[in-house]
């Protein structure tokens, strides 16, 4: 199952890095598309499928959470008729096993995934390149408010929501803290390191790792 997953902190150019780490291997890139997918098959919106919560009423959310879970894609039995509850699953379980899904058949064929708490959910694979992006504070600011083109004061804002969703995503989901080393094979500070650069070690790092498998 081969491939590199990259997390990225706000304001340390992920989303510039994993596309130049990915042509740099000739893999295809997975981001957004796993929300996307996610939203699809459990009837929420890409908003809830990014957090991994439903903002329904009770009824509704797990009515449309667990439909499509009730043909056996979740370990429900063949039998059962769209729209039956699927016995002791919860919503986090439902998010965190879509989402897993389409990371691992993306990595049947090669990929690079940026997000998602790659890190965690794939952390027991072997031939997969877990890799984090990071910086102090400050600096990533500075990124921010140059790449985005914005002030202080709505960098600080963006900063604040982004990261403390990617926390509470990763910890929801999988108990854990998205910053903790152990997660991670490689670990660089973008915000000192260009990202060609980055993207370069990423690259041989992954093709080490490969080959030494």
């Amino acid at each position: 199952m081969p491939g590199v997953t990259i997390a990225s902190s706000y304001g340390t150019a992920g989303s510039v890095i994993a596309p130049a780490v990915a042509k740099e291997l000739g893999l295809p890139l997975l981001d957004r598309a796993i929300s996307v997918q996610v939203a699809a098959k459990l009837h929420v919106t890409e908003d809830e499928a990014a957090t991994a919560q439903a903002h329904r009423s009770r009824a509704g959310r797990f009515m449309s959470l667990l439909a499509p879970l009730a043909g056996g894609v979740l370990g429900a039995g063949t039998d059962a008729a769209p729209g039956d509850a699927v016995p002791n699953l919860d919503e986090a379980e439902a998010f965190r096993d879509q989402a897993e899904l389409v990371m691992r058949a993306a990595l049947a064929g090669g990929a690079v995934i940026l997000g998602r708490a790659g890190g965690a959910a794939l952390r027991q694979e072997p031939g997969v390149l877990r890799v984090r992006l990071f910086g102090a504070k400050s600096a990533r600011l500075q990124h921010a408010m140059t790449f985005e083109r914005i002030d202080e004061d709505a960098a600080k804002e963006r900063m604040h929501q982004v990261d403390g969703a990617r926390e509470q995503y990763v910890r929801r989901l999988y108990h854990c803290d998205v910053n903790d080393p152990v997660l991670y094979h490689l670990q660089l500070d973008s915000t000192a390191i260009g990202p060609d650069a980055c993207a370069a070690m990423i690259a041989t790092a992954y093709r080490s790792m490969t080959a030494a498998g």
